[in-house]
């Protein structure tokens, strides 16, 4: 067995390389706020995460989601919006 964890692995020409698929769902409010937590000492600053989520992060997440629908493809899909209290919105039958 291959768990296999990444951005973007749900596109059109990976789909079929994947047995089970689970996407977590966040806004990308969460997203940043979470960034914001984690990623000032990596970046230097709260201002520079912010440009960085803003500029290349999220706009990039914006794209995939339209133009792959993960949510629409996984197999399994968590809402992942409060990670300590995550929510299945769908699991296989």
């Amino acid at each position: 067995m291959l768990l296999v964890d990444g951005v973007f692995l749900l596109r059109d020409e990976l789909r079929g390389c994947w047995d089970l698929t689970v996407f977590l769902q966040i806004s990308p409010a969460a997203s940043l706020r979470r960034a914001l937590d984690r990623d000032v000492a990596l970046f230097g600053s709260p201002a520079a995460v912010r440009e960085r989520y803003q500029t290349r992060y999220l706009p990039g997440q914006e794209l995939y989601r339209a133009a792959a629908a993960p949510a629409d493809h996984a197999d399994v899909l968590i809402d992942h919006e409060r990670p300590h209290t995550p929510q299945v919105l769908r699991w296989p039958t």
